[in-house]
């Protein structure tokens, strides 16, 4: 069976009808057509890295898109961003109310999904430990997005605390990914701590470079306004560490940027002094440590496809440039 084919298609039956139901159409605009499949290929690539098999995790894989769709609905809403993907955002579609209940209806078939493993096979006891994981990642996520609330407009913010706090709202789910997929496929303890170390740090690697975008990326290339970010007063890594290795000026005018009343203006003056600084190479730098750091987990498993797919990845994190899963139709069915 092909993969993709079999994610898009577990998806399509997952999500309530277009017809007949109230959130069937907001959560169709979310999460169809399917994007990049990032976050179900975690799941079963990391199953099949450790013996599992697809037909009994695609579930659990699929719930887990329609959770991170669920929380991008919500980002919007909080970011008053119009469109997503190229296109209007979900409450712009179909209004606020039905914006908000439809991302908590998606996180609610994330666990919906994950019990549905157990009619493909697999053990109870997994499917708990599952869950188990899937709620406290569920918890650090909502306490991820509170503290980049919390960091708006912010430039006293700590680089260490710019990391825990994508560690909280990007990383964790990219690791509880790895993690469920492989404690359904009933993988060892050691293994299953290697895979989730993967996700967490190629997680890492993910939003420090998708941070990047706005600073460096084609506007075309995002799939949401470039300026969203400065609009939202967002320290991201690249500001900071032009704040740390600017002048005394720079510095001033960093923070008269971040009180102008203009976005573009914001944004041409960070830009520039990101560039001047040299920020978005040292910030790039900190994403390939992190690239590092997921590679040496990786190394941890046994040499199979699965893991080289995993290892593949992290040289393309980024929203812009992660490769269509469209073109992966090398995982099987049966176990590696």
């Amino acid at each position: 069976m092909e993969l993709v084919a079999c994610l898009e298609r577990e998806l399509g039956r997952l999500l309530p009808a277009e017809g007949g139901t109230a959130i069937g159409p907001p959560a169709h605009h979310a999460l169809l057509p399917a994007g990049k499949l990032l976050r179900p290929l975690l799941v079963v690539r990391s199953a099949l890295a450790v013996g599992g098999v697809v037909e009994r995790v695609v579930p659990a894989a699929v719930g887990l898109e329609c959770a991170h769709a669920g929380s991008l609905v919500h980002d919007d809403l909080i970011d008053r961003d119009a469109f997503r993907r190229g296109r209007a955002a979900v409450h712009e579609r179909f209004g606020m109310g039905a914006a908000i209940v439809t991302g908590n209806a998606l996180f609610f078939i994330w666990f919906e999904a994950l019990a549905e493993c157990a009619s493909r096979g697999v053990p109870n006891a997994r499917i708990v430990a599952a869950a188990r994981v899937q709620a406290r990642a569920g918890r650090e996520v909502c306490e991820g997005a509170a503290r980049e609330l919390a960091q708006a407009g912010d430039l006293d913010t700590t680089v260490a605390d710019y990391l825990e706090m994508v560690r909280l709202k990007t990383a964790v789910l990219m690791s509880a990914a790895c993690r469920i997929g492989a404690t359904l496929a009933g993988a060892t303890a050691p293994r299953i701590a290697a895979l989730a170390a993967y996700g967490e740090a190629f997680g890492t690697a993910f939003q420090i470079r998708d941070d990047l975008l706005p600073y460096t990326a084609d506007p075309h290339l995002a799939g949401k306004p470039l300026g969203s970010d400065v609009r939202n007063l967002r320290p991201t890594l690249p500001v900071l560490l032009a704040r740390d290795r600017g002048t005394p000026i720079q510095r001033s005018e960093l923070r008269r940027a971040f009180t102008s009343r203009s976005v573009l203006q914001r944004h041409a003056i960070v830009r520039e002094m990101i560039e001047s600084t040299g920020a978005a190479a040292a910030a790039a730098g900190t994403a390939e440590e992190h690239a590092d750091q997921a590679r040496a987990h990786l190394a941890r498993l046994p040499d199979s496809p699965h893991r080289e797919f995993l290892a593949a990845l992290i040289g393309t994190t980024t929203a812009s440039n992660f490769p269509s899963p469209l073109a992966d139709t090398s995982a099987g069915s049966t176990p590696s």
